[in-house]
C-alpha cells in the first residue's frame, strides 16, 4: 500500500508539472468533431424535449417585439430533430410571421437598412443593407471613408478602419492563420455590418482598435499605389488574432447565414467565443440558434470542451493516491488497535476463566 501511494503521488506529480506547463493552465480543451457531435445531441436529447421547445417557442411569440431568428431557429431545431410541434402553435407562428414579416413591413425596412445599418434589425431587410459590406468592395469604401475623415481633420473610425485593412490583407494574411481569404474577408464583412449595428463586444473592439494601431506599418502608406502594396504593410504577429476571429465568424456565416451569424456574435464576448461558436455551427449545421437558444450560452459553449488528458491523469493520480492512503491509514489503525485492546481482553479472558 505504502509502494502503491508513493508511485500515485508521483504520477500525479509528473502529470501536474505537465499540466503546469499549458498555456494559463488550459484545464479544459476542445472536443474532436466526433467528441462535439455526440456532446451536442446528448445534451439536445435532455433539453431539448417537444414539450420544452414547444413551451419556448410559445414564450418567443408572445414577445414584443419578436425576435425571429430565434423563432425560425426553433423551428429548425424541430424540424431537424423530427420532433412535431403543436399545429395550433404552427398556425400562430404562420399568422404572426406574416403580421411582422410581410412585404410592407419588409420593403420599409428595408430601406432603413440600406440608408444606415444602425438602424436596420436582424430581419428580412437585413440583406438590404449588408450586401456590399460582405464583399471587398466594402473594404475599400471603408478605407476611403475613413481616409477622408482624417485628411479633413475628423474623428476616424478605428474599428472600421482596422476591419477593413484585415479584408484588404486577407490574401497575404491567411497564410500565417491557415485559412482561405475568402473565408476571412466573408468574415470581415460581418464583423462591419455587427460594428455598425452596435453588436461587438469590448474585447473584440480592443482587439481590432490594437490591429489598426500596431499591425500596421502607417510610415510605408504614401508609397502605396495597389492592393497589394496595402497588404505589404501589414505586421502579421499582430494581426493574427484579428485574422482568426474573422476567419472563425466567416465560418460562422457561412455555414447559418448573415441573420443567424449577426444574432450569435450578440453572445460573443471573446475570440474564444467566436472560434468555439464556428466549431459548433460546424456540428450543428440549422440547429445551432436553436440548440444555442434551448441550451444557454453558457452551456453550449461549455459542451464544446472537455478536460485535458493532463487533467484526466492528475485527478486519477489524486484518488489513487488517496486510496492509496487511506489503505494505509487503516491498516496502521488496525495494528494500533491490537496493540492498546489486545492485552485488555487478555485481561477480560483471565478473568473470566478463573
Amino acid at each position: 500500500m505504502a509502494l502503491l501511494a508513493v508511485a500515485s503521488l508521483g504520477w500525479t506529480l509528473w502529470w501536474a508539472m505537465d499540466l503546469a506547463r499549458l498555456p494559463v493552465f488550459e484545464p479544459l480543451v476542445a472536443r474532436t468533431e466526433s467528441e462535439l457531435a455526440a456532446a451536442y445531441e446528448r445534451a439536445l436529447e435532455r433539453e431539448a424535449t417537444p414539450e420544452a421547445l414547444a413551451a419556448r417557442l410559445e414564450a418567443r411569440l408572445g414577445e414584443d417585439p419578436r425576435d425571429w431568428v430565434v423563432i425560425d431557429g426553433l423551428v429548425a431545431l424541430a424540424a431537424e430533430e423530427g420532433i412535431a410541434l403543436p399545429a395550433d402553435l404552427i398556425e400562430r407562428r404562420t399568422l404572426l410571421d406574416a403580421e411582422d414579416n410581410g412585404w410592407i413591413a419588409t420593403g420599409l425596412d428595408c430601406l432603413s437598412c440600406s440608408w444606415d445599418l444602425r438602424d436596420c434589425e436582424l430581419s428580412a431587410a437585413l440583406s438590404c443593407g449588408v450586401a456590399v459590406n460582405l464583399t471587398v468592395i466594402g473594404d475599400l469604401v471603408a478605407l476611403v471613408r475613413e481616409g477622408g475623415h482624417y485628411v479633413a481633420g475628423e474623428e476616424v473610425d478605428q474599428i472600421d478602419l482596422g476591419i477593413a485593412f484585415v479584408g484588404i490583407a486577407a490574401t497575404g494574411l491567411v497564410v500565417f492563420s491557415g485559412g482561405t481569404s475568402y473565408t476571412v474577408k466573408i468574415g470581415s464583412g460581418l464583423l462591419r455590418v455587427a460594428h455598425r449595428m452596435g453588436r461587438l463586444a469590448p474585447e473584440i473592439l480592443t482587439l481590432f482598435r490594437r490591429a489598426v494601431t500596431l499591425g500596421v506599418d502607417w510610415g510605408g502608406l504614401r508609397a502605396v499605389r495597389s492592393a497589394d502594396e496595402l497588404a505589404a504593410l501589414a505586421r502579421p504577429a499582430v494581426l493574427r488574432p484579428a485574422v482568426k476571429v474573422a476567419q472563425d465568424l466567416g465560418r460562422l456565416n457561412t455555414r447559418l447565414g448573415t441573420r443567424q451569424a449577426l444574432h450569435l456574435m450578440g453572445a460573443i464576448d471573446t475570440p474564444s467565443d467566436a472560434a468555439r461558436l464556428a466549431r459548433a455551427s460546424d456540428a450543428l449545421g440549422p440547429r445551432t440558434v436553436g440548440a444555442f437558444e434551448m441550451l444557454g450560452k453558457s452551456r453550449f459553449l461549455r459542451t464544446g470542451l472537455r478536460f485535458s488528458d493532463e487533467v484526466v491523469a492528475v485527478i486519477g493520480g489524486i484518488f489513487a493516491a488517496m486510496g492509496s492512503l487511506a489503505g494505509l491509514m487503516a491498516s496502521g489503525l488496525m495494528r494500533i488497535g491490537r496493540m492498546l485492546f489486545r492485552p485488555l481482553l487478555r485481561g477480560i479472558l483471565r478473568v473470566v476463566i478463573r
